[in-house]
């Protein structure tokens, strides 16, 4: 059959073009013609190789046509090329709606037209090549065919260019001609030289060759024909063809440009570097080349919500669950995927868990060096005491401990929490951590009180109109929100919520040899003892001992300090020997190590009551039982001679020294809150110091 035979006889099967063609072949009734066809014409002259247009066409074009057919087969050759479609149907009240298959992911449709010298509907699309090999494109249209006829023709170009090739629309456009012989395509002006052209016109009569320089014609199976341009020139572009005898004709045409790929992606930053186990956090990906991303893959595993920043260079990700490990992070796009590298790493961290906090307890101005033990601590970000931040975070390198020094916090406990990619630590009772009270007074002789840090200044002598000098010590109430002073003859004054429960003048004793008062545990009574060791017991204060009870007679304590249960004490003579009372341990002495001084002038007991410190006046210190030696004046050849106290922190991590001037020296973990001279004032006369 010649390709006559085939024009006759399909148009033959058009009741509204039967006069038109042969009618001798009527009774063929050809019904899904398909033809492969070479072009009949080209006019595409030879030219040196480096004039070789970018596209090109890959293969012969592919017609079909037939009564109500909606799919036509395709061969794609090569990922990146693009497969042009033509579909034409003799009814123009549906249009093409859609297309799929073919190895085409995405469909476009580039132009579609009514005819009106022939008045059918005109269809052209196209699409990129994802996947080749023989294939079936199904075309939907927007109603039924019938027993319609429908044409399809099917055309692969390429650019050699590879998987991300991008192919777009320039301009399309229509033509309707009079009747005549010969045959105008539609006329499209390229934006720049090197783009496709691809036409498509309807002849009543069968088409002759077409004449336009570098235009490839092709008949279809329906007897129309197919012209296209790979590389066209600049310029206004209108090719022109011819057909047996006269007759109008309709078509369209469109220009396609096609784009090199981009690179490969390259991933040069991941923030943050790690997550949990269950995934669920947003991540962002730096790096080149991102645009049109098709998957961002942790390990093997895909990310979720992928959006592409304007520029390509960055992007955003829900991070999927996987397991502990540390894993690439790579970006997909239609040229390829990352290559993997140092930069890609994301860990995945399980949540760390906390099952020890010690000390468990410091000031209220923070800066205990605490030691927090757990599980999954490796990459901690951060260490909360309660709402605020530790500093100085250290973690171990098996990840189950760490240590932090305390912020500054409210008085009050507070649970210790650690931060790492994998989440926050849930909190319980082995987290907990107690912000103590974080401040001191100091005492002149006369009555005078100076408060430092959170210790309440609660009232003077002076500031009362009260003129001695013989006070000896300053002794806080349990909750620090007072005090009482305490004369060398025994007399008492109260300030705050210290109750007053008695003196030595009250009861009509009178000494002058009184050098501090011990108070009880519950702040409701004291214990005032005596350069010769005698102990006078005051309220809820039980009497439990002196030396001249136990017949000892010495002319020396200089200090008396009480137990963590307040059912005992120490005293301390100025010699460094020690005679304890009630539930006070002994735990050694000067003496009894074989040193001979006479400058001891106060003693400090560890909170748990198995040690105390004692302090010369040189700022020597002697730390005997479970008291941690943390510093001394003469350690930091510091000469003084003028040392009246000390007072240890309440995690027994520190300890600070004040002189009768009211200079303040602190050791270990002990904040240095202030002093007398750093508020411009010259003072003598300091005889206590007492931490809130």
């Amino acid at each position: 059959m010649s390709i006559f035979d085939v024009r006759g006889a399909q148009h033959a099967a058009r009741p509204a073009r039967s006069t038109k063609g042969f009618r001798t072949l009527t009774a063929l009734g050809v019904v899904g013609l398909v033809v492969s066809v070479a072009p009949i014409v080209s006019a595409l002259t030879e030219s040196p190789a480096a004039a070789t247009p970018v596209i090109s066409a890959v293969g012969s074009l592919t017609t079909v046509s037939g009564s109500g057919i909606t799919s036509v087969g395709a061969n794609p050759q090569h990922v990146g090329d693009v497969l042009v479609v033509m579909a034409e149907e003799d009814n123009n009240t549906v249009t093409v709606s859609s297309m799929s298959g073919g190895g085409v992911t995405t469909w476009n449709r580039a132009i579609q037209y009514d005819g009106v010298g022939e008045p059918r509907e005109y269809d052209l699309w196209y699409g990129t090549v994802t996947a080749t090999g023989s294939s079936t494109i199904n075309v939907t249209w927007s109603g039924p065919l019938g027993g319609m006829t429908a044409e399809y023709e099917v055309q692969e170009f390429g650019a050699g260019l590879g998987p991300g090739t991008g192919w777009s629309l320039d301009t399309t456009n229509s033509q309707e001609n009079p009747s005549s012989t010969t045959v105008t395509y539609p006329s499209l002006t390229p934006a720049a030289s090197g783009e496709l052209y691809f036409g498509f016109m309807d002849m009543p009569q069968t088409p002759s060759a077409g004449s336009t320089s570098g235009f490839t014609y092709a008949t279809t199976a329906d007897a129309n024909q197919i012209a296209y341009n790979p590389a066209v020139g600049s310029g206004t572009v209108q090719p022109t063809s011819s057909q047996f005898s006269a007759g109008a004709s309709s078509g369209l045409a469109m220009l396609l440009v096609v784009h090199a790929p981009p690179p490969i992606p390259t991933v040069t930053a991941v923030n943050p570097s790690g997550g949990p186990l269950a995934g669920g956090n947003t991540v962002t990906v730096t790096g080149t080349t991102f645009s049109g991303a098709t998957a961002v893959t942790f390990g093997s595993t895909a990310g979720t919500n992928v959006i592409v920043n304007g520029g390509g260079t960055s992007l955003t990700v829900t991070a999927p669950a996987e397991a502990a490990a540390t894993i690439d992070v790579t970006v997909t796009t239609i040229s390829g995927t990352s290559a993997t590298g140092g930069a890609d790493k994301y860990t995945y961290f399980p949540v760390p868990t906390v099952t020890a906090v010690n000390p468990n307890l410091g000031p209220s101005n923070g800066g205990t060096s605490v030691t927090v033990t757990g599980t999954n601590l490796t990459g901690t970000t951060a260490v909360h005491f309660g709402s605020n931040s530790g500093t100085g975070v250290s973690v171990n390198g098996g990840g189950t401990s760490l240590t932090v020094k305390s912020p500054a916090g409210a008085v009050g406990i507070v649970d210790v929490t650690v931060v790492t990619p994998g989440g926050t630590s849930t909190t319980k009772p082995a987290d907990q951590f107690t912000y103590q009270k974080s401040g001191y007074w100091m005492a002149g002789s006369d009555g005078s009180v100076f408060s430092f840090g959170s210790a309440p200044f609660k009232g003077s002598l002076p500031m009362l109109n009260v003129h001695v000098s013989n006070i000896v010590g300053l002794v806080p109430t349990a909750d620090g929100q007072g005090y009482w002073m305490v004369g060398r003859d025994g007399g008492v004054f109260a300030f705050g919520d210290a109750g007053f429960v008695g003196s030595l003048p009250g009861l009509n004793i009178h000494v002058n040899n009184i050098v501090g008062a011990v108070p009880t545990a519950t702040g409701k009574g004291y214990w005032m003892v005596g350069r010769d060791g005698g102990v006078f017991a005051f309220g809820d204060a039980g009497f439990v001992g002196s030396l001249p009870g136990l017949n000892i007679h010495v002319n020396n304590i200089v200090a008396a300090v009480p137990t963590a249960t307040g059912k005992g004490y120490w005293m301390i003579g100025s010699d460094g020997g020690v005679f304890a009372f009630g539930d006070a341990g002994f735990v050694g002495s000067l003496p009894g190590i074989n040193i001979h001084i006479n400058n001891v002038v106060g003693a400090v007991p560890t909170s748990s009551g198995k040690g105390y410190w004692m302090i010369g006046s040189d700022g020597g210190v002697f730390a005997f039982g479970d008291a941690g030696f943390l510093g001394s004046l003469p350690g930091l050849k510091v000469h003084v001679t003028n040392v009246v106290g000390v007072v240890a922190t309440q995690d027994n991590q520190g300890y600070w020294m004040v002189g009768n001037d009211g200079g303040v020296f602190a050791f270990g973990d002990a904040a240095f809150l202030g002093s007398i001279p750093s508020l411009g004032l010259h003072v003598s006369n300091i005889v206590a110091f007492a931490r809130q």
